[in-house]
């Protein structure tokens, strides 16, 4: 059966496992993992099946809907209006289940609650990561607001074909 809950330190190296597989052979290094779940655990949250850490999702509330990079220290004001989407990642046996529906979900409850305006999400077109995101955002009523120029994914890498995508809620 699947729980979702907030992400723990020893919960790292499995992590890592779900974004090597997501994101076809990149993690992010153990510090800024480390980092984020110490410093945000409530919004890293991990889905689990026995046992198992399946799929994942890390937000942050910001002030502005841009794209910050893949790698980053956090970014995140309580008070910020925006729900900025800073990683998600899910095991290929997952894809097409309902997993990252009910992580978004999990995360959207209370964003709704404390009045934050909108989600914002960055999301590229060529991975098959990108694809398995685009079909959620389309699902949810996500617009496509701007193509990121440039983006430093990680540090030293630069794409162009990123998306930045709002909804409202």
């Amino acid at each position: 059966m699947l729980s979702i809950r907030s992400a723990k330190l020893q919960d790292i190296r499995q992590i890592q496992k779900v974004e090597k597989e997501y994101y076809e052979g990149f993690s992010c290094p153990e510090e800024t993992l480390s980092n984020w779940i110490m410093g945000l655990s409530e919004n890293f949250l991990v889905a689990e099946e026995g046992g198992r850490i399946v799929g994942f999702i890390f937000f942050e509330c910001v002030n502005e809907a841009a794209a910050l990079p893949f790698v980053h220290k956090l970014e995140h004001d309580p008070e910020g209006k925006f729900v900025y989407v800073s990683e998600v990642g899910v095991l290929d046996e997952f894809r097409g289940s309902d997993v990252l529906q009910r992580l978004f979900d999990r995360m959207v409850q209370p964003a709704e609650a404390r009045g934050r305006s909108a989600v914002v999400w960055v999301t590229g077109e060529k991975g098959k990561h990108d694809r398995t995101e685009k079909m959620l955002l389309l699902a949810n009523g996500f617009k496509k607001r701007e193509n990121v120029k440039h983006w430093e994914a990680f540090p030293g890498f630069f794409v162009d074909d990123h998306w930045i995508w709002v909804k409202g809620i």
